[in-house]
């Protein structure tokens, strides 16, 4: 790590090691009934689109099978998620590499500061008693804590203002003593 007065700089063979990837992490629960997904550092009052490519070997290892379904779909719950929506589930595909995957796509508002985690409900859209659970855990940095380095799929689409930083007011100003 080199230093300078205003930046802090790693090193490219540090960053480059094999060992420092940027990816996304996946993580299978121990009772196999859902798949967590380690998101990295985030900053509060963003808005993400995340971009998963899971693979097929890892929803299998979850429990989850996929049966005849073409697509996946949030499933109907009492409490919608409205932090977390899932934009697309796609049925498997195939890589460069000839690795199976799932192409997901989820946006994301990371709303408040700390260890945040989202829960998806997810059905398959012809088998709806298929279900997995994908469970988005993210750290997120707090206003003035630094800008973190987004891992591998995912994407900032916007950040809202602060109320505080709002210049729109209902504030009348002082009454006229007269």
């Amino acid at each position: 790590m080199v230093d300078s007065p205003h930046h802090v700089h790693f090193d490219q063979t540090v960053i480059n090691d094999g060992l420092h990837d940027n990816s996304i992490i996946y993580q299978i629960a121990p009772e196999g009934t859902s798949l967590t997904v380690h998101l990295g550092f985030l900053q509060i009052k963003h808005r993400y689109r995340i971009e998963l490519s899971v693979p097929a070997q890892v929803v299998k290892n979850a429990g989850f099978e996929v049966g005849s379904n073409s697509a996946f779909v949030v499933q109907d719950t009492h409490v919608p998620c409205v932090n977390c929506k899932l934009l697309e589930f796609s049925s498997r595909t195939v890589d460069v590499k000839g690795v199976e995957h799932f192409s997901v796509t989820i946006e994301f508002f990371a709303h408040k500061e700390k260890l945040l985690k989202e829960c998806l409900h997810l059905c398959g859209k012809e088998e709806p008693a298929r279900k997995l659970e994908l469970i988005l855990v993210a750290r997120v940095l707090g206003k003035g804590k630094g800008t973190p380095m987004l891992r591998n799929g995912i994407h900032c689409i916007g950040v809202e203002k602060d109320d505080e930083e709002s210049e729109a007011s209902d504030w009348q100003g002082f009454a006229d003593g007269k």
